[in-house]
C-alpha cells in the first residue's frame, strides 16, 4: 500500500495569522490552514453551513469550528495535519446519523472531516472483495454490490446510514444472524492516523488497529475505505411480519419469555425482532430459505406468543426484500436531508430474569402505554446458539456483546416542529431501569451505536465496550496520546 507526502505542517499553517475573539481565532486559523492545504469546506454564515452541519438528531445541535470535505486522502491527511498542530479535536463525519451527534462532535467547537465524498463502491469480481467508501450508505452500497456481481455484505436496514459509523461500532441488520455484523465482514480498512500517517489494517498488518476498529473505530483514526469480504446475494427471501394481540400482561410476560427461549433453537438461517408501542405488539424478520423451512422455523416460537390476529409472508427477489425492510427507497442523495428529534437508549442482554420480565412489563402497560410520550421499542434475537454473531470468538473484535442475547432499541420521539418533552429522558431511563436495576449483579452492556449522550464517559466506557476496554484504551494511547479523535464517550475521554 501506497503512503502520501505530506505538506510540512509550517506552509500549511502560514497563513493563520488572525486577531479577535478567542473562537474567532480558532476559526480563522482552521479555516486558513484548511485553504492553504487546498482542502473544500463548509464556511459558516453561508447557506450551506446551515445545511451541512445540522444533525440527524435535532435535539442535539453541535456548533464546529470548521467542516472539511476532503476530496482525496491526501485532504484527509492535511485536515489531520491542521487540527493537530492547531490543538483542535477531529470528529469524522460518514454519513451523519449518529444518535447523539458524535459526527458532529458531541460537543461545540471540532473540526468535523465529512467523508461524504469518499461514496465510491468498486467489487473485484474474482475475490468477492468490495472496496467502499465510509460516505456511502447503506442502500446505495446494497444495490452497486448487487448490480456489479449480485453481492451483499451484511447491514442494517436503513438505507440512509453511512457506512463508515454502522461498520465501526457494529452494524446490526436483518442479516447479521445469518451472516454475522457488518464489522465481522470487514477484511482490512485504510485509515488516517493522529500522526497524519496513512496506513492499512488487518489480519496480517497493523493487527492492533484493526481489532479496535471492529467496534470502537471512531476513536482510532479516519478510515478512507473499507474492504469487505461479500457474500451471493440469495435470489429469493423470505420475509415476514406478524400482528400481536397481548391484551393483558400476563400475555406479554409469556411472550418475552417465549421470545427469549426461542433463541436456544432459533436457526441460523432466522432473524428476528419484536417491535412494541402502546397497544402495538408485531413480530417480524426474515428467513433465508423456502416458505417450508421458514414455517418449520417459525411455528415453535408462534405456538408461544399466540396466533397472531394478522400476518404477511412474502417470498421476495434480493432488492426487493431490502426495499421493503426499509420502507423507503435505497437509492440515496449524496446530501442525505432527513432528520429526526428524539432520544434513545439501549441494552444488551445476556437472559433476563423472570422478576425483570414482570417488571419491565408493568412498566409497559402500566406506564408506557398510558404515556403521552411517543415511543418504540425494538428487541432483537441478536445471539443464541446458532446465531453467527455468537460465533465469533469474544476477543476477536473489539465489539464487546458476543454473549448478549437480546439487543434493544428505546427511542421516544416528537413530531416535527414540535419541542423534545422535559420528561421523555427519564421516561426511557425508568423502562430501561426495570432491567438494569432489578439485575444489578449482571453484565449488561449497551450498544454505542444507538449512543447515548446522558451516560458519563465512565458510564459509556463500561457498558459499551465492557472487558475490552482496558485493551482499547492501551491501543488509544500507542495511537492517539493527544486524544485527537474525540468525543465526550470516546476511548479515553475524561471519566468526570
Amino acid at each position: 500500500m501506497w503512503n502520501f507526502i505530506q505538506k510540512p505542517v509550517t506552509v500549511l499553517l502560514a497563513a493563520t495569522v488572525v486577531t479577535g475573539s478567542p473562537q474567532n481565532l480558532r476559526r480563522g486559523a482552521i479555516h486558513d490552514c484548511l485553504s492553504a492545504a487546498e482542502i473544500p469546506q463548509e464556511i459558516p454564515g453561508t447557506d450551506n453551513w446551515t445545511q451541512a452541519i445540522k444533525p440527524y438528531n435535532i435535539r442535539l445541535p453541535f456548533t464546529p469550528v470548521a467542516l472539511a470535505v476532503p476530496e482525496t486522502v491526501q485532504h484527509v491527511q492535511d485536515a489531520v495535519t491542521c487540527g493537530r498542530e492547531l490543538g483542535i479535536t477531529i470528529s469524522a463525519r460518514s454519513g451523519g446519523h449518529s444518535y447523539a451527534s458524535h459526527s458532529l462532535g458531541g460537543e461545540d467547537g471540532h473540526l468535523v472531516i465529512d467523508l461524504k465524498l469518499f461514496h465510491d463502491i468498486k467489487l473485484d469480481p474474482e475475490t468477492g472483495i468490495a472496496q467502499v467508501g465510509p460516505g456511502a450508505r447503506l442502500g446505495n452500497t446494497a444495490l452497486a454490490l448487487w448490480e456489479q456481481g449480485k453481492k451483499a455484505i451484511s447491514h442494517g436496514t436503513c438505507p440512509g446510514v453511512g457506512v463508515g459509523g454502522h461498520v465501526l461500532h457494529g452494524g446490526y441488520g436483518f442479516s447479521s444472524h445469518t451472516r454475522g455484523l457488518a464489522l465481522d465482514n470487514l477484511v482490512a480498512a485504510d485509515v488516517v492516523l493522529a500522526d497524519g500517517s496513512f496506513v492499512t489494517a488487518s489480519a496480517n498488518e497493523n493487527c492492533d488497529l484493526f481489532w479496535a476498529l471492529r467496534g470502537a473505530g471512531a476513536s482510532f483514526g479516519i478510515v478512507t475505505k473499507f474492504h469487505f469480504q461479500t457474500f451471493d446475494a440469495p435470489e429469493q427471501i423470505i420475509i415476514y411480519s406478524h400482528d400481536l394481540k397481548w391484551q393483558t400482561k400476563d400475555a406479554a410476560i409469556t411472550g418475552f419469555k417465549a421470545l427469549q427461549d426461542y433463541t436456544n433453537i432459533q436457526p441460523t438461517e432466522m432473524n428476528t425482532r419484536l417491535l412494541i408501542a402502546s397497544g402495538y405488539f408485531v413480530l417480524s424478520g426474515v428467513y433465508y430459505g423456502t416458505q417450508e423451512g421458514y414455517e418449520a422455523a417459525i411455528a415453535p416460537l408462534l405456538e408461544k406468543v399466540g396466533t397472531p390476529t394478522n400476518s404477511s409472508v412474502q417470498n421476495l427477489a434480493w432488492i426487493d426484500s431490502l426495499r421493503a425492510n426499509a420502507q423507503e427507497p435505497l437509492e440515496m442523495p449524496l446530501d442525505y436531508d432527513y432528520h429526526s428529534n428524539f432520544f434513545a437508549k439501549s441494552l444488551m442482554t445476556r437472559w433476563v430474569t423472570d422478576e425483570a420480565v414482570e417488571k419491565f412489563v408493568d412498566y409497559w402497560y402500566d406506564i408506557a402505554n398510558s404515556s403521552s410520550i411517543l415511543w418504540f421499542a425494538i428487541i432483537d434475537l441478536h445471539g443464541g446458539v446458532n446465531s453467527a454473531i455468537t460465533k465469533v470468538p469474544h476477543n476477536a473484535t473489539s465489539y464487546a456483546h458476543r454473549s448478549a442475547t437480546l439487543k434493544y432499541e428505546f427511542n421516544s420521539l416528537v413530531f416535527p416542529g414540535e419541542t423534545y418533552p422535559e420528561n421523555g429522558i427519564p421516561f426511557l431511563n425508568d423502562f430501561v431501569g426495570t432491567i438494569t436495576e432489578t439485575m444489578k449483579n449482571e453484565t449488561i452492556g449497551m450498544y454505542v451505536n444507538y449512543a447515548d449522550p446522558t451516560l458519563t464517559a465512565e458510564q459509556a466506557h463500561k457498558v459499551y465496550w465492557l472487558d475490552h476496554y482496558e485493551r482499547l484504551a492501551e491501543i488509544k494511547e500507542a495511537l492517539d496520546p493527544g486524544k485527537l479523535f474525540e468525543n465526550p464517550q470516546a476511548i479515553l475521554s475524561p471519566e468526570t
